[in-house]
């Protein structure tokens, strides 16, 4: 993908004619025009990919995927990180921690956790917004490499999710954060392990989140009432198909499908969550239950912050580096976040 993202480098400051002429006739669906740098992109993703008729296996979709990270903005300057391994549940998994540049003590902090459809990816896949959240924030952040499925079985990320909640309240002197002033964060799967996790901490009582984040979250297995699960089910860079995929792997069989913890749109009830921010996309299968998340939410009486990005895709949050409208969208969420953490109480 090398010369494809020197060509993307050199296009993202082209005007629109010179993108439309490589792109093509503007994307239309729902009302909404795809950002044409997203159409350059996904056309030569297109292009670049291998026709089969075998199915990908696990180890295709992950090598597939890693190529995407070079799409990512750097981080952002200031910002300090470290790479480490932290103990959960008798696992050591990898984290990568944000630290601004704020002499600000203690800090607060947010839990980072990333998408891939809990199959893919991993704690670095979202390193660019990773540390705008740490600018914009002036928080510790900490990206975490939760266990994948199918090699552990549903619901082993949320349960790392919940053990990482768990290690930095035990731990926040020796971080130099704030144990109350902790915010959930996550895109796509990610979003599912935060607003999970935070219904959780709900109903377990104690100190709970001062705040959620959520971009493009995968709220539900349910794919009923959802219109944009056909109206964008082949665009870049998540289908249908690769749903179906993720399924297979994290539910074999309809495995836990229904589980409460694969369902937080479902709830019985979604009171008493902290001021959320949601952020989903024009052009995503999954527009439509994000859109129902923000609703339920505010419905439910909870503080909500909602965007929805008509001109983007799935997965905006690593696309700074192909389009101006994925780096506005990343800058949205991060500030918007930070108003809600900074909040006097």
């Amino acid at each position: 993908m090398n010369l494809q993202l020197l060509i993307l480098d050199t296009l993202r400051a082209m005007p629109h004619w010179l993108l439309t002429w490589v792109g093509g006739k503007p994307q239309e669906i729902d009302g909404n025009r795809l950002d044409m740098n997203m159409q350059v992109l996904a056309k030569l993703s297109a292009r670049g990919s291998n026709a089969s008729d075998d199915p990908p296996s696990v180890d295709d979709i992950r090598r597939t995927a890693a190529e995407f990270n070079e799409l990512n903005l750097p981080t952002v300057t200031g910002v300090s990180t470290e790479d480490t391994t932290i103990e959960l549940l008798g696992n050591s998994l990898k984290a990568r921690i944000y630290r601004p540049a704020s002499d600000a003590n203690p800090k607060p902090a947010v839990l980072f956790f990333h998408q891939g459809g809990l199959v893919i990816m991993d704690h670095l896949t979202d390193n660019h917004f990773c540390s705008l959240l740490a600018a914009r924030c002036g928080a510790v952040v900490f990206s975490l490499d939760y266990r994948l499925c199918p090699e552990n079985a549903f619901p082993a990320p949320i349960e790392d999710a919940k053990a990482l909640w768990e290690h930095v309240q035990t731990f926040s002197d020796d971080y130099g954060i704030d144990p109350a002033r902790i915010a959930l964060a996550g895109d796509s799967a990610g979003g599912l392990i935060s607003s999970t996790l935070a219904l959780i901490l709900r109903d377990e009582g104690g100190r709970q989140p001062k705040a959620l984040c959520l971009a493009y979250p995968w709220v539900t297995t349910n794919n009923e009432n959802q219109p944009s699960l056909s109206s964008c089910a082949n665009t870049f860079p998540l289908t249908a198909d690769t749903m179906h995929f993720f399924n297979s792997q994290v539910f074999p069989n309809d495995l836990n499908k229904d589980h409460p913890w694969a369902n937080p749109l479902h709830a019985e009830s979604l009171a008493g969550l902290p001021p959320t921010v949601i952020g989903t996309a024009g052009f995503d299968p999954i527009r439509d239950q994000g859109n129902t998340f923000a609703s339920r939410l505010a419905e439910s009486g909870n503080e909500v912050t909602h965007f929805c990005f008509e001109s983007l895709t799935h997965s905006y949050l690593m696309f700074g580096r192909v389009s101006n409208e994925a780096e506005r969208a990343c800058e949205t969420l991060a500030v918007a976040l930070s108003e809600s953490l900074n909040k006097p109480d």
